[in-house]
């Protein structure tokens, strides 16, 4: 099975570059370090090419060309980011990049801003079950797990036989890891293919939930101990989006596309509807690359923004979505 379970998205408030350029100077030479640095940009390259999901639209003789010229003179890998982070722009994926050893993002580039100003406003209508899905950053399978339980738990709290239908916000959502959020929002959608992952040679991978977990292939991810089962298993579902939704966000959302008795209200995604490979690197960092794009239960493919059914401003969405479950 391919290996695309990482789905992560980058906070821009995260970036940063760091490292001290003198570190490794006690144990190598200067000529050491130097050939080392190469040698990195090198492997990083390397990766890129084997596995980008843009691997196929890129000019990588100009790429390799313009990259080893601004790492010509670094001294040591800390001297080789302002190249990586070149070969990024130049890449195209606008989701990947490169973090230290000690986790730090040390290069990224993206021409996507995923921002959007407007104030969340809960419903306050009795007969409407409301979920709210923000992201969730953590490698914590513990903390995946709770909260995937704690989003079932939310939802049994609130479930009723009277209830006109739910509505399910994702307008904060800006990514992280998608599996706990596909296990949490699993007793809405019911078991079965919520969408796919496909690569530059149109490799698919599926992905959805069944018996409280969400999967990839044959693979359990998320686990929740006694899943919930709604009192009406087909629900009227209104979902809120924003362009704050992004990555995992947007693989939450795609999960709600096609499905029956669901609209989607609100603002287009982000852009960033792709997933993340983590590739280890010899200095003990890590290229996180795009691998891959979204899409949905039908295969559609998305890798940009996924679209709304009804385009409303922030300010009446809420309204919009109530309007649509009591009609």
């Amino acid at each position: 099975m391919k290996k695309v379970v990482g789905i992560i998205f980058l906070s821009l408030t995260l970036l940063a570059c760091g490292g001290s350029s003198d570190e490794g100077s006690d144990q190598l030479n200067t000529e050491e370090q130097a050939k080392l640095a190469q040698d990195y940009v090198d492997e990083i390259l390397q990766i890129m090419k084997n596995h980008a999901v843009t691997r196929y639209q890129v000019n990588w003789g100009e790429l390799e060309a313009e990259v080893h010229t601004l790492a010509a003179n670094a001294k040591n890998i800390q001297g080789t980011y302002r190249a990586i982070i070149k070969a990024l722009e130049l890449l195209g994926t606008n989701h990947s990049w490169v973090r230290s050893s000690d986790g730090q993002v040390v290069a990224y580039h993206s021409d996507i801003v995923c921002s959007q100003d407007f104030e969340i406003n809960r419903p306050q209508d009795e007969n409407i079950g409301y979920l709210r899905v923000d992201g969730f950053v953590s490698s914590s399978e513990l903390g995946a797990k709770n909260f995937a339980t704690n989003i079932q738990a939310e939802i049994a709290a609130q479930d009723s036989a009277s209830l006109d239908g739910w509505i399910v916000d994702l307008r904060d959502n800006g990514g992280g890891n998608m599996w706990p959020m596909i296990a949490g929002i699993g007793p809405l959608l019911g078991d079965g293919l919520y969408g796919h992952f496909v690569d530059a040679d149109e490799q698919v991978v599926r992905w959805g939930y069944e018996n409280g977990a969400s999967y990839i292939e044959d693979m359990d991810v998320v686990t929740v101990d006694e899943p919930y089962s709604l009192l009406n298993p087909q629900p009227k579902i209104a979902v809120l989006s924003s362009a704050r939704v992004g990555s995992s966000g947007e693989a939450t959302l795609i999960a709600f596309k096609k499905h029956f008795n669901v609209r989607i209200f609100g603002t287009d995604s982000c852009g960033v509807s792709t997933s993340n490979e983590v590739f280890p690197l010899s200095d003990g960092g890590q290229l996180v690359l795009t691998t891959a794009i979204m899409a949905d239960r039908e295969l559609q493919k998305y890798g940009g923004r996924v679209s709304v059914d009804q385009s409303e401003e922030q300010a009446n969405v809420v309204n919009k979505a109530i309007a649509w479950i009591k009609n």
